[in-house]
């Protein structure tokens, strides 16, 4: 009750917030959006937003637009939690960017679950039910697109999926302008799977007869 009445009095503050309507910068050249996808055993969230770069090689990252929803009732692990919210976020972005009308010259969709983004690049017909179901999913919606690890403290959607109350929002300036990423945090070819993620893959029998004459 307490924390309750705690989070209730401190959402009038939600008037402070100010988010620029301009998202581009003069003589824009190049558009790209990033998506964050993040999940706990409370809730699982997305985020998107749009960075541009401009003739003088500045660049500026601008919120467009997160989703969260609470984890179903039905108990599911983090790693299939971390899948639902990348389906989550394939689905936002799908509809975010023809909203848009601009030209974009690439996405990049981010995860810090090493477990979701070895499914998501796994043939579906490999993997059981659950996931199967829901790779082919984001893997239709988001064929076009980059996926990639991000480290968990660049990853914004996790401020939604751990939660927090409007005066922890408003002071956190990365939630507004985007995390600072890195080249090498483009780069995931040295990243391997929790040993884990293959408990989702169908194991396969193969009998072979022979007829001895």
């Amino acid at each position: 009750m307490e924390e309750w009445m705690n989070f209730y009095q401190k959402l009038s503050n939600v008037n402070n917030f100010k988010i620029p309507r301009c998202i581009l910068l003069p003589a824009t050249i190049r558009i790209e959006i990033h998506g964050f996808s993040d999940a706990s055993e409370r809730a699982y969230a997305a985020v998107v937003y749009i960075k541009c770069f401009n003739e003088s090689g500045q660049s500026q990252t601008r919120l467009l637009c997160s989703k969260s929803r609470v984890a179903p009732l039905k108990t599911l692990t983090i790693p299939r939690l971390e899948l639902s919210t990348a389906l989550l976020l394939s689905r936002l972005v799908k509809k975010v960017v023809p909203k848009l009308q601009l030209p974009i010259h690439k996405i990049w969709l981010w995860t810090d679950s090493t477990i979701a983004l070895a499914w998501i690049k796994t043939e579906p017909h490999k993997l059981k039910t659950f996931v199967r179901n829901r790779v082919a999913d984001i893997q239709a919606l988001s064929k076009d697109y980059h996926w990639k690890h991000v480290s968990s403290k660049n990853n914004l959607a996790d401020l939604i999926s751990r939660g927090c109350n409007v005066d922890e929002l408003l002071k956190n300036e990365m939630w507004f302008s985007g995390p600072d990423l890195q080249t090498d945090e483009y780069e995931d070819n040295q990243l391997f799977p929790d040993p884990s993620y293959r408990d989702e893959l169908k194991i396969a029998v193969t009998l072979l007869l022979t007829e001895f004459f």
